[in-house]
């Protein structure tokens, strides 16, 4: 095959890979709830293009002798090549272990890293050849390897494998003849097979998260309603009758306001402001001292309060930290509810100070799961949040922690 024809080839497939390289680029910034898995994605992406601009260069990118440097155009571009590999590869660990641990991630970026400073050695003192295709393709057995050892079953690996195959392909027709140059066109083609199963991820997600708080609405709503509650509630209030009359009628009114918050919030399927979660908290709160064995006090410190958050998800915590916390404590009687801005992200906390948490019971610790879950569930649907518990040396601290940017824009909606 001639000189002429092979870069008429190159050029050709080098301009499909640019086309295709720009649409996956644009489609994937322009998505919403970029997770750190979709940012190794789109870092991979940017650095082949990198090397497909250098592919485009007016200059002989064939030509093994460059006046102006030590690499040739063709050298560098697959020097930037030899980099995706490491970047998809934490793609990868992003993608099957979030969360979980399960990769030594400093190990498979060491050996992918290591493999990409010996491509560009050999680049540069033995320029275009056998060897730098040879180690291409040991790069991308590694990511198959990865993939047999992870947790996916082998049907959902099938976009993976279709996608390695052209990488591979790729460096096997570089280290036969030198003078065609598809890597980039093999990465892309890759890049272009993930990125349509990480969309049939996210809308199997996003559908498993829908149906779960569909199946789990009734169950929701017995949760956070607490006939038992109620029941010690109207006794409570019949009691005051005769003991304080003054306080029934406010207790009354309380008691109906905390019910109407109660199927208010279950049927907010979208976001509500602070200040209205904190109605619901208010009355859920005077509502418990009425009880003679919820004596506690409440503090507020509230830094930020015009943002949206999910309905139900800090009253369910406060709940938890009177009934768990505070409520099943001899010493526990402070509870303190804060909100502040920090770093890009809105946090509310919900500390209590008392012991509840060993001394809970198999039925009690099942009705606070049930009302964290729902808590979890709704912020990563609704507005990729996420909560955190931590065990304090004295009480126990609930942290919701929501992007300020989606908190702010959810607000204006909100108060519509």
């Amino acid at each position: 095959m001639n000189t002429e024809v092979s870069n008429t080839i190159n050029s050709f497939i080098v301009i499909v890979s640019v086309i295709l390289a720009i649409t996956i680029l644009i489609v994937s910034i322009r998505m919403k709830n970029h997770s750190w898995r979709m940012s190794w994605f789109i870092a991979s992406l940017c650095v082949a293009m990198g090397g497909l601009r250098l592919q485009l260069t007016p200059l002989n990118i064939f030509n093994h002798t460059d006046p102006e440097g030590y690499m040739t155009s063709s050298q560098r571009a697959l020097s930037f090549y030899s980099v995706v590999a490491p970047l998809f590869c934490m793609y990868f660990i992003e993608s099957e272990g979030e969360g979980r641990g399960k990769w030594d991630k400093a190990f498979w970026i060491f050996i992918q890293g290591t493999l990409s400073v010996l491509i560009t050695i050999l680049l540069v003192f033995k320029g275009i050849g056998y060897l730098p295709y040879f180690i291409f393709l040991i790069q991308y057995i590694i990511l198959i390897t990865m993939l047999m050892l992870s947790d996916k079953d082998i049907r959902e690996c099938l976009g993976f494998i279709i996608g390695m195959c052209f990488p591979m392909a790729a460096a096997l027709i570089g280290m036969t003849r030198y003078h065609l140059d598809f890597m980039g066109f093999g990465i892309v083609m890759l890049l272009l097979i993930v990125f349509f199963g990480y969309q049939v991820d996210v809308e199997n997600e996003l559908l498993k998260n829908r149906v779960e708080l569909s199946e789990n609405k009734l169950v929701v709503m017995m949760d956070q309603i607490h006939p038992h509650f109620i029941y010690n509630s109207l006794q409570q209030i019949a009691l005051l009758c005769d003991q304080d009359p003054d306080r029934v009628k406010p207790a009354i009114l309380t008691f109906s306001g905390y019910l109407r918050k109660n199927f208010e919030s279950l049927t907010d399927t979208g976001m509500i402001t602070f200040d209205t979660e904190m109605e619901h908290v208010d009355m859920f709160i005077a509502l418990a001292q009425v009880l003679p064995s919820r004596r506690f006090e409440v503090e507020k410190r509230f830094e930020v309060t015009d943002f949206s958050i999910p309905a139900l998800t800090v009253q369910p915590l406060v709940e938890n930290a009177i009934k768990y916390g505070i409520g099943m404590s001899t010493e526990g009687s402070k509870l303190l509810i804060e909100t502040k801005e920090e770093n890009g992200f809105i946090l509310i906390k919900v500390i209590d100070d008392g012991h509840g948490g060993s001394t809970e019971l198999p039925e009690q610790k099942k009705k606070k799961s049930i009302g964290t879950a729902n808590v979890k569930t709704r912020l990563k649907v609704l507005c990729d949040g996420v909560f955190i518990i931590n065990k304090l040396a004295q009480g126990t601290e609930a942290i919701i922690k929501i992007p300020a940017a989606k908190a702010r824009s959810a607000e204006g909606t909100a108060k519509q």
